[in-house]
């Protein structure tokens, strides 16, 4: 029994995937342990001892040593990342890894990567996608490895700010979408694979100065996928724009002069499914009511949601909300509130106060209080409770609260039922 702790001690301490234990599955441990330990013996016996594994920092594999059938025989090989501090070369290498006749692990083939760490590995088929960084690039480099004659053949390099694997066009293979930057704007590319092994590529380039991406992301969109960029426009704003593929090509629609105007923000303001519902909303701001006017500072803002209609070819408006971008949160203002309530956010405690709007009042703090948000981290939670706030949520690093501050005979005061649907953490 206890070396049998020992070992999963040690499982649970090395750097590879993490594994799940059953009570059948214990029995099976010594020889998880020892199959891991014969891999990385035949890496050693290939490259030296003078060797750092390289773990993926994002995506499904997140080990060094990862298994897959690459050859399309069945049986699994494995690909191993590392890098050789021995050497001028600092690029990450990798290892192809196999079991000979007798079961035993060799080392059958080895190259030399395209950066100095592992972004993400995926599969397409039998095809490994490999992003990469390297220190002295703003953006990072993206390899298609194919495994032929029994050698790990590049058949496809180039850079990128974002990649992802999915199936844009609902056809049920997925492509590979990425976006970087070409010359002065944006680019991008979709690799679509084809039943001969071969990739088409589309290409779509967006005549922008941005000088990078602010972020990506996939979203469903009538039973296929739609890529969504924010970009970076001046004095620290955002914009988005949308494609799909469709019809043999990146179809961008709502790519025109208007665009930039219509979805522009602040920064801090990113697409993403608000809702919940699959699909990713743009956001856009205005003053909340009563801030309408410069003197009063800080400006709380009302964020207003927009989803693509497929049907009518543009962005329709869904709802508004506030988001309290500091805290991670964001609340739906329900339509009774429309136009007669407002918010204040206090700075040194960081809650939020809807009031009963009052065009007339001369401070925001002088109207009727309805509810007040709090959210504090997850340990420091107990004066809210203390104080009488009603616990709304929990995440692993926080707690969100409310407390009713109106009469129950206010119109405006919501249910509790209300306040949870309407509340928002964002992810």
């Amino acid at each position: 029994m206890r070396r049998l702790w020992i070992i999963l001690i040690c499982l649970l301490l090395s750097g590879c995937q993490s594994v799940t234990f059953s009570v059948d599955g214990l029995l099976s441990a010594p020889n998880i342990a020892d199959e891991q330990s014969a891999i990385y013996q035949a890496l050693i016996e290939s490259a030296g001892r003078n060797i750092t594994l390289e773990y993926p920092r994002s995506g499904e594999y997140r080990s060094a040593f990862v298994a897959y059938d690459i050859d399309g025989d069945k049986e699994e090989e494995t690909l191993a990342f590392y890098s050789v501090s021995s050497v001028a070369d600092s690029n990450v290498k990798i290892s192809v890894l196999d079991r000979d006749g007798d079961g035993a692990w060799h080392s059958t083939f080895e190259l030399a990567g395209a950066g100095n760490s592992v972004e993400t590995v995926e599969f397409l088929g039998c095809d490994a996608i490999v992003g990469y960084a390297a220190q002295e690039y703003e953006e990072n480099t993206l390899g298609i490895y194919r495994f032929e004659n029994g050698t790990l053949q590049p058949i496809y390099e180039d850079s990128y700010s974002f990649m992802e694997t999915v199936d844009l066009d609902g056809c049920g293979t997925e492509e590979i979408a990425t976006v970087g930057r070409s010359g002065l704007g944006m680019e991008i590319t979709v690799l679509k694979p084809g039943e001969s092994g071969v990739y088409t590529k589309y290409d779509y380039n967006l005549e922008s100065g941005e000088a990078a991406v602010y972020g990506c992301k996939i979203g469903e969109l009538g039973g296929a996928k739609a890529l969504y960029i924010d970009l970076a426009a001046d004095a620290g704003r955002l914009y988005t724009e949308l494609f799909l593929l469709k019809e043999g090509g990146i179809f961008a629609p709502i790519n025109s002069a208007g665009t930039e105007a219509l979805t522009l923000r602040p920064s801090g303001y990113p697409s993403s499914d608000y809702d919940g519902d699959g699909q990713i909303e743009i956001p856009t701001v205005s003053p909340f009511y009563g801030y309408e006017s410069s003197d009063r500072a800080p400006t709380e803002y009302m964020t207003s949601f927009w989803a693509y209609n497929e049907e009518t070819m543009s962005l329709e408006f869904e709802s508004n909300a506030y988001c309290n971008i500091s805290d991670g949160y964001a609340f739906t203002i329900p339509n009774r509130w429309l136009n007669v309530v407002t918010v204040l956010k206090d700075g040194s405690t960081g809650e939020v106060t809807f009031y009963r709007y009052d065009p007339a009042a001369e401070r925001i703090s002088d109207m009727s209080p309805i509810i007040t948000f709090a959210s504090a981290e997850s340990s420091g939670g107990r004066a809210y409770e203390t104080a009488g706030y009603t616990l709304l949520k929990e995440t692993d690093s926080r707690s969100y609260y409310f407390i009713v501050r109106a009469s129950g005979d206010e119109p405006l005061v919501l249910t509790f039922d209300e306040i949870r649907d309407n509340f928002r953490v964002f992810e």
